[in-house]
This record gives structure tokens, C-alpha cells and sequence, in this order.
């Protein structure tokens, strides 16, 4: 069974943005679970599926009807003490499109992941995920929590990352949009 994921790659100014950050939270907080997936990126939905290569296919033709469009950034938020990220505001073309990109895997994928779903999907670009210690998140969060941060970004791409049996995840393919 294949584990894959479907997500836009930042690019510009905010990937080196989210880079930097990246290195602070490794540097500071001692946290860089985050960087086993090379690009910042924000992920619209991943599932699990018996062949990832008829995905492939399928996702080139569905990415040619999607246009570029902009998303803001504004901010950090947390998932309990595990996660820290930066909030991506949640738009009605956002929301339309995690809803498109979940309904066009669902005819491919045995199952999703569930906190990626329409219903409570929290758009987000993580910085931090898995091992921060409860000390080292209270002083990433201290630090972070009332910084004014935020950025624009054009989403111009999607890209199908995979992970693969050694735990890594590698790009599959990008697709222009």
C-alpha cells in the first residue's frame, strides 16, 4: 500500500521565509522532524491507495483545470504541544478546492487522512511537528505566539510526495497549474 500526499510547494521570498524558520527551530528548539519533507509546503489531503502510479496520470489531467491563485499567511497556531505552524487563511476558494482535491482522491485512495478533510481541515504550512519537547514548545511558542508574521504566496503548482519504506518522502511529481 502506497502512503501519498498531494501539496503545493511554496516558492520565492516565503520558502525562504519558511526555510529560515525551519533552521531556527532546529537551531533553538531542537526541532527539525519537520525537514524529512524538503520543501515548505501547505497540504491539501493524503490518503493511502494500492498503486500510486495511476494517481499520477489521473492528477495530471485534474491540476490542468485548476488556476493560480493566492493565499495569505497570517500568523502562528498550534496542534496541542506537538505541531506549530503558520496559519494559511482559510478562503471559500481554499476550502472549495481541499473539498475538490478530497472528493477526485477518494476514487483512488482505500482511505484518507482523516484531519485533512473538508469538515476540519486547518490550512497550514507546519514548522515544528513531533519533536519538540514540552519545554522547548512553551519557548518556541512564547517566542512565537504574538509575532506579527504573514506573507502571500501564489500557489502556482501541486506536487505528489510519497513515503517510501525507509520512512523518507520523496517527490513524485509537480504539477504547473
Amino acid at each position: 500500500m502506497d502512503t501519498i500526499g498531494i501539496v503545493s510547494l511554496l516558492e520565492g521570498e516565503p520558502y525562504k521565509k519558511v526555510k529560515s524558520l525551519w533552521k531556527l527551530f532546529e537551531k533553538r528548539y531542537e526541532s527539525k522532524s519537520v525537514q524529512m519533507i524538503q520543501d515548505p509546503h501547505l497540504t491539501f489531503q493524503a490518503g493511502w491507495l494500492e498503486d500510486s502510479k495511476v494517481l499520477v496520470e489521473a492528477f495530471s489531467e485534474f491540476s490542468k483545470q485548476i488556476k493560480p491563485f493566492n493565499v495569505e499567511v497570517k500568523g502562528f497556531g498550534h496542534f496541542d504541544s506537538i505541531v506549530i505552524y503558520l496559519k494559511v487563511i482559510k478562503t471559500n476558494r481554499l476550502f472549495d478546492l481541499n473539498k475538490s482535491i478530497n472528493s477526485f482522491l477518494s476514487n483512488y485512495c482505500v482511505e484518507l487522512f482523516p484531519l485533512y478533510k473538508p469538515e476540519i481541515w486547518v490550512p497550514h504550512i507546519t514548522l515544528a511537528m513531533d519533536d519538540l519537547t514540552e519545554d522547548n514548545f512553551k519557548k518556541a511558542w512564547n517566542d512565537l505566539k504574538d509575532q506579527d508574521f504573514s506573507f502571500r504566496q501564489t500557489i502556482h503548482n501541486f506536487a505528489m510526495i510519497e513515503l517510501d519504506q525507509d520512512e523518507k518522502i520523496n517527490l513524485v511529481k509537480k504539477f504547473p497549474i
